[in-house]
């Protein structure tokens, strides 16, 4: 949302988790940074000090409240690693304070292994990257997130100036992941399950199944590990009862099959960070072998509502193909998710899924 004094996009994280006062009634609509700059003004000319918003007469221990969230607020801390960032690029300045200017090709990746490319010369800041990846694939630029090393590009800094690429060590031949954000899954929309409904028509063969599968991973970037399975042959686990996998459920008479995964988000065990949804051909040498197949995702409270969009028609011709990850917003902490696209395509099957682990592990390079 939309800080009201400094117009500048921020996450919800950055805003206070209550009212500004005691006495306040609203939402505060300004972020937190903007509150303690005010109160400082208003602490420095000796005024009373009242809301900027309603204008009721916000007591010392609110003003110290709010201080002592900003000075533990996490996304600070994370703002770190930025800086750090920055601070290697210092001996890079030339005569005037500038980076000194770079030439040549550095490359955005897509999780479904797209590659594009573009010139350091031409594209300077952060938000110049995004803008130039939206003309090219069309995807808007609050859809977009991009990662180099493990940090997360930012359009600006906490001073609200415009971050360079250069900030973050990017140079020639570098590469950029892009994860094309589908939908959020916060708190406040009160989504807690997942629900993954797969449908497919028998192949010309006979009867065979297009498995739906979701693997779990603890950890992020490089880190990130494999830690279960659930597919037609493993429908629960004991240590995460909040996922179940139907298993098979086949329509003999009209020659369909139907796979059904279920996930409460809202009682995940905190170490898993990433859920990847797979569709794989298990007799059939292709997913184009199965006519009709469907898919949805979708919260049970509101079934009209799909959560994440992929044309299995695409990946006809492969064995398996990635569709998308349900990840932990590693940027705040109340729990929120992000559904990212994929599209990834990809060998292997629920015999032998050691190549859909190797994709997985190409994608979390980065």
């Amino acid at each position: 949302m939309k800080c009201i004094n400094c117009q500048i996009d921020k996450l919800s994280k950055e805003f206070p988790v209550d009212t500004i006062g005691k006495k306040c009634f609203h939402i505060s609509s300004f972020c937190l940074k903007c509150l303690i700059n005010y109160f400082n003004v208003q602490n420095s000319n000796q005024t009373q000090q009242k809301c900027p918003e309603c204008e009721v007469i916000i007591s010392k221990q609110d003003v110290k409240e709010l201080n002592q969230a900003w000075e533990k607020a996490l996304f600070r801390i994370n703002l770190k690693n930025i800086s750090a960032l920055k601070t290697k690029n210092k001996n890079n300045l030339d005569q005037n304070g500038e980076i000194n200017k770079a030439t040549g090709d550095f490359y955005v990746v897509l999780l479904n292994g797209a590659k594009l490319s573009f010139k350091l010369e031409e594209i300077k800041t952060v938000m110049e990257l995004k803008e130039a990846i939206e003309k090219q694939t069309k995807v808007r630029m609050s859809k977009q997130k991009l990662i180099h090393k493990g940090v997360e590009l930012q359009i600006s800094s906490i001073q609200g100036t415009k971050d360079k690429l250069s900030d973050y060590s990017i140079a020639t031949e570098s590469h950029i992941q892009l994860m094309v954000l589908l939908y959020s899954i916060s708190k406040e929309l009160s989504i807690n399950e997942l629900t993954f409904d797969l449908f497919w028509g028998y192949p010309s063969t006979g009867s065979d199944f297009l498995d739906g599968t979701c693997m779990l991973y603890t950890g992020t970037g490089s880190d990130s590990k494999h830690y279960r399975t659930f597919d037609y042959a493993a429908i629960k686990f004991s240590d995460i009862p909040n996922i179940s996998h139907s298993g098979d459920i086949m329509d003999y008479i009209n020659n369909r099959g139907h796979h059904r995964i279920t996930a409460n988000l809202a009682s995940m065990p905190n170490h898993v960070t990433k859920l990847y949804f797979i569709l794989s051909a298990y007799n059939s040498p292709n997913i184009g072998c199965f006519p009709n197949p469907s898919f949805k995702m979708y919260d049970p409270a509101d079934p009209d509502i799909q959560l994440c969009s992929y044309t299995i028609q695409s990946a006809a011709a492969s064995q398996a193909v990635i569709m998308c990850v349900v990840e932990k917003n590693e940027r705040d902490d109340k729990g929120n998710w992000n559904i990212f696209e994929i599209g990834r395509l990809s060998d292997g099957n629920a015999m032998n899924y050691q190549p859909i682990m190797n994709t997985i592990n190409n994608i979390n390079q980065y």
